[in-house]
């Protein structure tokens, strides 16, 4: 499998982050973005930092 390590690195970074920030459920990111998308997105991009993929184009 591809990557291995790091797929395994994200899955335990984001299980930690839903038990300490969301009791455990993606269901809470999802109720918190009131039915908007880009609401949902933000939560993603300012709670799991595997998520935030930037890169700098010259």
């Amino acid at each position: 499998i591809p990557l291995i390590e790091e797929r395994h690195r994200v899955l335990n970074e984001s299980g930690t982050v839903l038990l300490e920030k969301f009791g455990g459920s993606f269901l809470t990111c999802v109720k918190k973005s009131e039915k908007s998308a880009q609401k949902l997105l933000g939560i993603i991009l300012e709670n799991f930092p595997s998520y935030r993929d930037e890169a700098v184009f010259e």
